[in-house]
């Protein structure tokens, strides 16, 4: 297993983690939104918010995982590139790249999103009222979805310079 499978995997543990620890430590209600500044703003009682959050994680890195596990098996088809790196992309030489591309960046992503509920959670335990510490938490898990899908775009669209040599 490459190593970003393993990070994925340690955020998933650590998203499991936090939502045991605030089943039985966890303060009652409990808040379940926080808004831009880390102040929360929402909150359910701690049965059904831990309940909701157990869930979401579960469908979070359910999604993540199966789409990084299957982007091999993405049709053709489906892959929308410019026509220019499309060709590059799509020939079987370079699939594989594509792939591992496309694996990287939900790898990358999920496990930014996994990481912000766990701290999100493990902050509502510490201080139920907010921390501007899940306020950076939030832009931080922001720049890095924009900052990947950044760089994955740049990548799809300038394919290597093997490209040229052919």
């Amino acid at each position: 297993m490459r190593p970003r499978w393993w990070i994925f995997l340690a955020a998933v543990l650590l998203c499991g983690a936090s939502l045991a620890w605030a089943a039985t430590s966890g303060p009652d209600p409990f808040p379940t939104h926080w808004g831009g500044g880390g102040t929360a703003d929402a909150w359910r009682p701690r049965g059904s918010a831990v309940g909701l959050l157990a869930v979401s994680m579960a469908a979070l890195g359910a999604l993540f995982g199966v789409l990084a596990a299957c982007t091999s098996a993405i049709p053709d088809g489906l892959i929308n590139l410019p026509p220019t790196a499309r060709a590059y992309w799509l020939d079987p030489d370079h699939r594989p790249r594509l792939d591992a591309l496309l694996q990287r960046y939900l790898l990358t992503v999920g496990t930014a999103v996994l990481l912000l509920l766990a701290v999100s959670v493990t902050g509502a335990i510490v201080r139920p009222e907010g921390s501007p510490i899940l306020g950076v938490g939030i832009w931080a898990v922001l720049a890095v979805i924009a900052v990947s899908s950044g760089h994955l775009l740049w990548r799809l669209v300038r394919p290597p310079a093997d490209n040229l040599a052919a």
